[in-house]
């Protein structure tokens, strides 16, 4: 309680007043990291799914390769994975 005595002196004011401006200054302090926090966790939340939808079309362009080159091997031929096709033993 010194200290705050102290203080409210130091400033001119009273006691009172002192522990008013205290309170509204951490309320709107916490106000403004919660609103913070909030557009952080957006932001978090938004970029994950970015993410996902992009692993969701890799998966699925893989599998298409996969079922590709399975058709392939079964022809008797081999993937080239450079050029995205089926090479024909006898065409080498």
């Amino acid at each position: 309680m010194p200290a705050l005595l102290f203080v409210a002196n130091l400033f001119g004011i009273s006691v009172f007043r002192l522990v008013v401006y205290a309170v509204i200054t951490v309320s709107v302090l916490v106000g403004a990291l919660t609103i913070r926090q909030h557009y952080i966790n957006k932001g978090y939340a938004s970029a994950i799914a970015a993410v996902k939808k992009q692993d969701d079309k890799a998966v699925a362009a893989a599998v298409k390769v996969e079922k590709k080159a399975a058709v392939c091997t079964e022809t008797n031929g081999w993937w080239d994975v450079v050029e995205q096709k089926c090479k024909l033993e006898d065409a080498q």
